[in-house]
């Protein structure tokens, strides 16, 4: 079993071995082979003898398991028992039946295995046969009983109770004897053969066991054995009859030598079970042992004083038997041998079995003969010394039980002795050494003692010999050992109380109060659980009760007399606490007089002298009540004993004296304790209840709640130490007791309330104390959990002070004193709801009641302007648990499918719910920037224009109408959900009824604070707090979850009632409108139709409305409308200016119907549109200062600029010629329009909303030029010449027009951000976007020149430079689109820009290896400046750490600028010369701004750079997933700003540097850390260098280069490139290995062919095309058109320079030119001077002359 399964095997062996398959594949064979490994069983029974061999009929399962239990392996037999075991549960009888003969050899095996589990499992397998089998045990029960028997006596309790339940189970009770009787000969024959013939070698195979196994084995069956003796014995031992029969089967064991040298063997365990054995033969009968007893006293007497502790509890009840039995043991001269053994023992502790051996001490020194003893009192004197001796040697290594048993077993004997030997000098030395040595010992120094069960041995001595003293015959001599015990006794304790140890005064006040009381804190062991019989029960309870009466008559004797002789003790002990003070005395006088009262101390205490004029009044007012004012908490509860011991002592007159009479000034703390003494009393005491509704304690209660109120900030400690006095006794009296009734007064409840609530209100300024708060909540959560407090006067008033507490967001306060405010709060409405309920319902809602009061006060505070969103929430929170406890609490007739539904949750939102008025007046104040992109998009027509007239004016955002919808909406929410099973199903949707209109103004309210919030944020200011963004994000939430619950008639009617409040006029609803119909409903709850038929066209916002529904009408029915309108504007041609509504349905039908069915429209239109062109162009303001001008003089050209826009952008392939010529000519006109208003345009609002149109305008036909431009095909569709005059004539124009405007408008944005100029500027961006490169190099922007730039070496012209000054700053604008704008514009004009550049021409000094080049300075500037910005933002990261840049931030716009500067760099490196590249490359890296660059990006990029999989046309996704180095990254105006957004430029960032400048990259990585590395390396082979490689093969599979003599292939899957190289019939052939982590890793070089080259020759080729490859940033077919140029050279004559092995130089293309006069070998210049730098030598690099 622990050979290794995995190790080789031999030939053919095809699986490990395993025990349990071999006995499987023997199941067909015949016999029981397996078997054979019971050999070694010893004795045989007779019933086995002819059990068959032949295991043929047997079933094969059992066959099986019955095997598998022969091996020697203990983990096979467990399961093969196990599966023995489940086969007998569930098999049937007759194949159980087959295995029984088969069964008993098996189990006398198993039955004494080694292994503790086979034998439990062996137990439990048997079990499970034999229940099966029943009666059909019978043949074989003689052969199996001996093995059962064993079973039983198995010292493994699991195996024993498992053989003994299996018994249980077969046989009744009854029967149990008999079967032993019938089977007795047997066991004893199995019994015999194990204990006398059997050895450790015969029981196990010496061959295959351990020798310590084989011994333990033997043991264990020499323990079970004797043990099965006893057994049989002790079932066989009520039959007296067959006694003999048993008898004369145990006679010839006894008979045995060896039986009796058994009591001698070395094994504790054997001697053990022998002397049990033994014991068990004497009680089982006299007769038995009687003609051995000189055998056995030889055996017993030498070993009373065994050395193991274990064995000598049974050798001692042998030794009793055996004097019982043999009483001539006495007189043959052995008693001193024998004490002397005793002795012995005694003075061990029993050996480490005291527990066990020490309740034997009693019977054996009762049961020694007066003959024996001798002197008895130097006998007892010896006993009791030894017994003290073992105790005080042994005590603190014992443990408490051992303890228990010997202070038991000492006490008991004491009892004895007193009860026969009351000898004067005998008990002078027991009392002194044996009684009060051990109770001097306990007080001073030894726990193992005071904490034992001395004190209550001591006790119960003291009651025993008190009560024999009254009734014995010797009652003169009992009561001189009391006298004795007290002489002795008390001066010990005046000593410790003179010497006043803490210690030693605690442990003797434990004394005293088990003195008084036994039980009061050692309890007896407990014996076990007993079940009473139900007939003797009568009998037993009349027997307790005698008992019961007897006790107390004894307990009463007791006492007298022990507070007789303690009074002088008290005296003692007050007299001492009046010297002292100390608080140990004072305990102990408090337990000595409450616990032993007598007349007797009284007088003492008072000095007088006759007891019967003792005065308990008197005593209370002199001795008592000044002890109840000491201000010590630690002596309270003993002082309130005292008092409680003398009042109970006192007629009632007195104790009127006492409690009502007198000025209550006692300690806190006593009040607590009397306050709980007599609520305990008040059902029986009239006075302790007169006192406890007296006003005294009332007012005394009400000062003490003033106390604890103060101030928390300039107590003192002992102050704090008293206030918790104070709030333990509040919360007593709070919560009354735990009792129903209350204790005080009501009317001082009320008192102390109000005080409360006083304490709870602040002024203006001033924040609560936490304590404090914390405090009031803790009392106020007792009184509203204890009883029914709510008619009590203040209540309300404390609860609203509760309430208003948890209205504001105090510093002050923790997180756990607020929670505790709030459960508070919440109980005392529960109790409070519970208690109307009892009554009356109704009451809940009535006018003043506390729960309408709370609600009332929750609206005020979510209306008052100065409300947060947290403040509303909580007050919602709040909300929410009230109507829960109402909905829980209040029950109604109706059936309610969800809480909405219950008529006074309703009348509840009654009263929280504002008036219509109020939601009107929230609305006006809403901000008109809500309108802000409608208007500027012009999506709408509305009818007036909200804006103020300048954008820089200050428009409020107020939140009010957002709070209280989100109140309202998550109210809704909560009332919805709460459904009713039995009513509701749970997808079940719910209809809000009257309530639809509060979800009409949370939408219009989530629509707007949604809108403004995205304005707000784009700003980049922070103006919106993240109190407002949560309470949005809230409303929002709560919506939708609101929504999906509704019912499809709600939702209809919520559209519904929203587009009514469209048609009054409302230009803020008609966005809502879009939003609800487009956001929030799906198409199937909308009836379009219905709501478009539902507006009357007299109504103020019709065309608004009927605006906002036209993109949700189908086709037919968009036409349709389409064509009325038409109709209505060829009506208007003489009258345009009321043409504008018509105008704005016309344009958002064309924006939404297909282009197919729009010619004869846009015919129709252009119709009117000349016409009035012709009769009155002014109106379309050609041309025209728009500045100062209102909307009303704007809004008509603003509809047209806008129609035309749609025009372009859906339907630009149905415009002729001619309405090409309207389009760009108006376009140029109002291009032209808007340069003459550019003063306005950043500055009105009016103008701004005119520039978004016609910059939206010019955007559309840029974009259609640019189609046309890129896909020639598509320009037959088109008027011929178009592209040609937009070039030619209207692009320049349009152009120089929006720059200028563009940059402006740009400049006013970065100085004074709004809202309004946002969306101007964004508006321009689009229009400007798309300028192409002659627009952009002939530009008519002002002159902007940088002073750096004048001195540099490197120039552009004018044209290019002022572009680049304009341009690039605003890559970092704080105005996104503008940025993206910026970067596509210059992205336009790069090339062009570095065709300019490249023509400066650099000085390259020969002696330079590689010269370095900067781009043009307007590009690396902005990267140096945003650059040092973005590392101090990332400074905190390190590289792998995902950084998430949230937009519209300083960060975001920085780090954007940053990234998209660094594309226009690496893109600008594609337009550069090869040889620049590389100089472009070494700048970047000579300045440190790659390294830095690329550091960011792994601080900016994503740990998994994924995007959402694409669907594909047949509707499934891509299965390889997208990442954002695969995916296209569109930088426009109309970009979404997100933080992926700038993950993906990093990305998209970092893709270009590893692709065209890889070289650069890789010595970067090469010179990071270690552990950066592996951070760079994994994450670039995942996601990077797939796309490089397929790259660079897909460049080499598509190349157009042509070499003469050399091919080059791709090979894609081995990431190889191989070229071949021919000259006349020979060739060459070079593989380039490109790794996985390209381009981290250099391009392997390997040589696979070489012909007509010397080896020399090729390997300086390698070693340059390796060079090359490792540090030029040159793709693969370049390098390798580079090298077969050298090659080519080389062959063609010409000598390679001999530094670098090639004809042309890798940077500058030269040929070798320096020529050494000795060698005469030439070399490159560059290479040189690095030779000469590198050595510092001018020698030759080949014959090292002087150059």
């Amino acid at each position: 079993m622990g050979k290794d399964k995995s190790a080789q095997r031999t030939k053919g062996n095809k699986k490990p071995s395993s025990s349990g398959r071999m006995a499987e594949h023997l199941g067909g064979a015949t016999g029981f082979v397996g078997f054979s490994a019971l050999q070694d069983l010893g004795y045989v029974p007779a019933a086995l003898q002819g059990s068959p061999s032949d295991d043929s009929t047997i079933s094969a399962e059992f066959r099986v398991a019955l095997r598998k239990m022969s091996k020697k392996d203990a983990t096979t037999k467990i399961k093969a028992l196990q599966e023995f075991e489940a086969l007998c549960g569930n098999g049937d009888v007759d194949s159980i039946k087959t295995a029984l003969p088969f069964w008993p050899r098996l189990y006398a095996k198993l039955t004494i295995d080694v292994e503790r589990r086979v034998r439990e499992a062996a137990q439990i397998a048997h079990g499970a046969l034999v229940s099966q089998v029943g009666k059909q045990l019978a043949p074989h029960l003689r052969s199996i009983m001996p093995s059962w028997v064993m079973g039983m006596v198995d010292p493994h309790p699991a195996a024993s109770s498992a053989a003994l339940k299996a018994l249980q189970d077969v046989f009744a009770a009854e029967k149990i004897a008999e079967v032993m009787f019938f089977s007795g000969k047997e066991i004893l024959e199995h019994i015999k053969d194990n204990l006398f013939m059997q050895t450790p070698q015969t029981l196990s195979d010496p061959k295959t066991t351990d020798e310590e196994d084989m011994k333990n084995k033997y043991i264990h069956v020499l323990v079970c054995s004797l043990k099965g003796i006893s057994l049989l014995l002790t079932y066989t031992t009520r039959n007296t009859q067959k006694k003999s029969d048993v008898i004369a089967l145990v006679q010839p064991l006894i008979q045995n030598p060896k039986f009796w040298k058994m009591s001698k063997h070395k094994h504790s365990m054997v001697r053990i079970a022998w002397f049990s054995t033994l014991s068990n033969m004497f009680e089982y009968d006299s007769g038995l042992l009687k003609c051995y007893s000189e055998e056995v006293s030889h055996v017993i007497l030498p070993s009373l004083d065994d050395h193991e502790g274990a064995v000598l509890p049974h050798i001692w009840v042998a030794f009793l038997h055996l004097c019982l039995m043999y009483p001539a043991l006495w007189h043959e001269g052995n008693n001193k041998s024998v004490f002397n053994r005793l002795y012995s023992v005694l003075r061990d502790c029993g050996r480490g079995s005291a527990a066990e051996l020490y309740p034997h001490l009693l019977p054996i020194i009762s049961i020694i003969p007066e003959e024996a003893v001798g002197d008895k009192t130097a006998f007892y004197i010896d006993f009791f010394r030894a017994l003290s001796t073992g105790l005080n040697k042994s005590r603190m290594s014992l443990s408490s039980r051992d303890i228990h048993a010997i202070l038991k077993a000492l006490f008991e004997c004491l009892k004895y002795v007193s009860m026969n030997k009351t000898d004067a000098s005998l008990w002078e030395i027991l009392m002194k050494y044996q009684i009060i040595e051990p109770l001097k010992l306990s007080f001073s120094d030894t726990p193992a003692l005071s904490t034992s069960n001395l004190y209550r041995e001591v006790s119960e001595l003291l009651r025993f010999w008190t009560w024999k003293s009254h009734t014995e015959e010797n009652q003169e001599a009992i009561g001189n050992l009391l006298a004795l015990f007290w002489k002795n006794f008390i001066p010990e304790c005046e000593t410790c109380i003179q010497k006043g140890n803490e210690a030693t005064l605690s442990k003797m006040k434990d004394f005293f109060t088990i003195l008084r009381d036994p039980a009061s804190k050692f309890t007896s062991r407990r014996e076990g659980v007993r079940f009473t019989d139900e007939s003797k029960k009568v009998s037993v309870d009349m027997k307790e009760e005698e008992d019961s009466a007897n006790q107390k008559k004894k307990e009463q004797v007791f006492l007298e007399h022990a507070a007789k002789n303690i009074a002088l003790l008290t005296v003692t002990c007050h007299v001492a606490f009046l010297e002292t003070k100390s608080t140990s005395v004072y305990k102990i006088f408090a337990t000595l007089l409450s616990s032993f009262p007598s007349d007797r101390v009284y007088t003492l205490l008072l000095n007088k002298q006759d007891e019967e004029k003792v005065s308990k009044l008197e005593l209370m007012e002199e001795i008592i009540q000044p002890k109840l004012e000491i201000q010590n908490p630690s002596l309270a509860e003993h002082t309130v004993d005292i008092f409680m011991g003398v009042y109970t002592l006192m007629s009632p007159e007195e104790q009127k004296l006492v409690l009502l009479e007198s000025k209550i000034s006692w300690s806190i703390s006593v009040l607590r304790r009397l306050l709980e003494k007599m609520t305990e009393r008040r059902d029986t005491d009239q006075v302790a209840m007169s006192w406890l509704l007296s006003a005294q304690l009332g007012n005394r209660l009400i000062q003490l709640v003033e106390q604890l109120c103060g101030s928390t900030k300039s107590k003192s400690v002992a102050q704090y130490s008293q206030d918790e006095e104070l709030v333990t006794l509040f919360n007593f009296v709070l919560s009354n007791g735990n009792k129903k009734d209350h204790i005080i007064a009501m009317e001082y409840v009320s008192q102390i309330l109000k005080n409360l609530s006083f304490n709870l209100k602040l002024g203006e300024d001033s924040e609560p104390e936490d304590q404090m708060v914390q405090l009031v909540a803790n009392l106020a959560s007792q009184l509203f959990s204890s009883y029914v407090c709510w008619q009590t006067t203040g209540i309300q008033e404390f609860m609203r002070s509760l309430f208003l507490l948890q209205c504001q967001s105090w510093k002050s306060l923790s997180e756990q004193t607020v929670s505790t405010l709030k459960s508070t709060f919440l109980k005392a409405f529960s109790g409070l709801i519970a208690s109307l309920v009892k009554e009356d319902s109704a009451k809940l809602l009535e006018d003043g009641s506390c729960l309408r009061s709370t609600l009332k006060d929750i609206k005020q505070i979510i209306m008052e302007d100065k409300s947060s969103f947290n403040l509303t929430m909580r007050m919602a929170m709040l909300t929410k648990n009230l109507l829960s406890l109402v909905y829980e609490q209040v029950k109604t007739q109706e059936v309610c499918g969800i809480m909405l539904d219950h008529s006074i949750i309703q009348a509840l939102l009654e009263i929280l719910a504002p008036t219509e008025g109020c939601w009107v007046q929230m609305e006006e104040q809403l901000s008109p920037l809500y309108m802000a992109p409608a208007i500027l998009q012009g999506s709408i027509a509305f009818s007036e224009f909200p804006f103020p007239k300048k954008m820089q004016e200050t428009v409020v955002w107020d939140h009010k109408h957002t709070r209280i919808s989100m109140f309202f909406c998550d109210l809704l929410l909560f009332v919805c959900k709460q459904k009713n099973a039995e009513v509701l199903e749970e997808e079940e949707e719910v209809s809000l009824g009257q309530y639809t209109h509060l979800v009409v103004s949370a939408l219009h309210s989530a629509c707007h604070a949604t809108v403004v919030q995205e304005l707000y944020n784009a700003l980049s200011n922070h103006s919106v707090s993240d109190d407002v963004k949560a309470g949005t994000t809230k409303l929002n939430d709560d919506m939708g979850a609101l929504l999906k619950l509704l019912n499809q008639g709600n939702k209809r009617l919520i559209t519904k009632q929203i587009r009514d409040r469209c048609s009054d006029g409302s230009s803020a609803w008609c966005v809502t409108l879009v939003k609800v119909l487009n956001i929030w409903m799906k198409a199937e709850d909308v009836n379009i139709m219905r709501l478009l038929n539902g507006i009357e066209e007299s109504a103020l916002g019709y065309i608004a409305t009927k605006q906002s529904l036209l993109p949700l009408l189908p086709n037919e029915p968009l036409m349709d409308i389409l064509a009325e309108e038409m109709g209505k504007l060829s009506s208007l041609e003489d009258s345009p200016y009321l043409a504008t509504p018509c105008i704005s349905l016309i344009t958002t039908a064309l924006s939404h119907v297909p282009s197919t069915v729009t010619k004869d429209v846009i015919g129709s239109l252009f119709s009117v549109l000349t016409q009035w062109r012709e009769n009155a162009d002014n109106i379309f303001l050609y041309a025209t200062d728009i500045s100062g001008m209102a909307w009303e003089d704007v809004v008509f050209t603003c509809s047209l600029v806008r129609l035309v826009t749609v025009l372009v952008n859906r339907h630009s392939m149905h415009l002729e010629a001619q309405h090409w010529d309207f389009i760009l000519c108006s376009l140029c006109s109002w291009a032209q329009s808007l340069e003459e208003s550019r003063l306005s345009i950043s500055v009105e609002t009016v103008s701004g909303t005119f520039t978004c149109a016609v910059s939206k305008c010019a955007g559309c036909v840029s974009e259609v030029m640019e189609n046309l431009k890129a896909n020639p095909d598509l320009q037959k569709s088109y008027p011929p010449n178009l592209l040609e005059d937009w070039k030619e004539f209207f692009s320049a124009s349009i152009y120089n027009s929006l720059l200028p405007i563009f940059i402006e408008v740009a400049a006013s944005y970065n100085t004074t951000p709004t809202v309004i100029l946002y969306g101007v500027c964004r508006a321009l961006c689009i229009g400007v976007c798309r300028a192409g490169t002659d627009e952009l190099a002939n530009h008519t922007l002002p002159a902007l020149f940088n002073a750096d730039d004048a001195e540099a070496d490197l120039k552009l012209p004018d044209s290019e430079q002022i572009l680049l000054n304009h341009l690039a700053p605003l890559l970092v604008c704080s105005h996104p689109p503008t940025q993206y704008a910026a970067y596509s514009m210059l992205s336009t004009a790069l090339p062009g820009i570095m065709e300019q550049w490249e023509k400066n021409k650099t000085v390259i000094k020969e002696e330079e290896d590689i010269s370095q080049r900067p781009l043009p300075y307007a590009i690396t500037r902005c990267i140096m400046e945003c650059g040092s910005i973005v590392e101090a933002s990332l400074a905190d990261k390190e590289m792998g750490d995902e950084c998430i840049v949230v937009p519209y931030t300083d960060s975001h716009i920085y780090i954007a600028g940053y990234l998209l500067a660094w594309r226009l760099a690496l893109n600008a490196l594609t337009h550069a010369s090869d040889a620049n590249q590389h100089q472009y490359s070494a700048y970047f890296r000579q300045s440190n701004l790659l390294q830095k660059l690329l550091c960011n990006l792994f601080k900016l990029m994503p740990r998994a750079p994924l995007v959402e999989r694409v669907k594909q046309d047949n509707g499934k996704e891509d299965k390889v997933p997208s990442t954002m180095f695969s995916t296209e990254l569109h930088i426009n105006p109309t970009t979404k700003v997100t933080s992926r957004l700038v993950a993906h430029l990093a990305c998209k960032v970092y893709y270009d540097c590893t692709s065209r400048i890889p070289a650069a990259v890789r010595q970067w990585f090469i010179s990071l850390e270690r552990h950066f590395q592996q951070v760079v390396d994994p994450f670039t082979a995942t996601y990077v260098s797939p796309l490089l490689i397929a790259q660079e093969m897909a460049a080499v599979s598509n190349s157009f280069m042509k070499f003469d003599n050399m091919t080059v292939k791709a090979r894609t899957g081995a990431r190889e490139v191989v070229a071949t190289y021919t000259i006349d019939e020979a060739s060459m052939e070079i593989v380039l290995r490109m790794a996985p982590n390209h381009p981290l890793s250099t391009i392997v070089v390997e040589d696979h062919r070489r012909l007509g080259v010397s080896v020399a020759q090729w390997r300086n080729w390698l070693l340059g095309l390796n060079t090359m490859l490792s540090h030029r940033n040159t793709p693969l077919m370049q390098s390798l058109a580079f090298w077969k140029k050298n090659v080519d050279q080389k062959f063609e004559g010409i000598e390679e320079c001999y530094i670098c092995y090639y004809v042309l130089h890798g940077t500058n293309h030269q040929l070798p030119k320096l020529l050494c006069r000795t060698c005469k070998k030439k070399f490159h210049s560059a290479c040189l001077y690095k030779w000469f730098n590198s050595s510092n030598n001018s020698t030759c690099p080949l014959c090292r002359a002087l150059f």
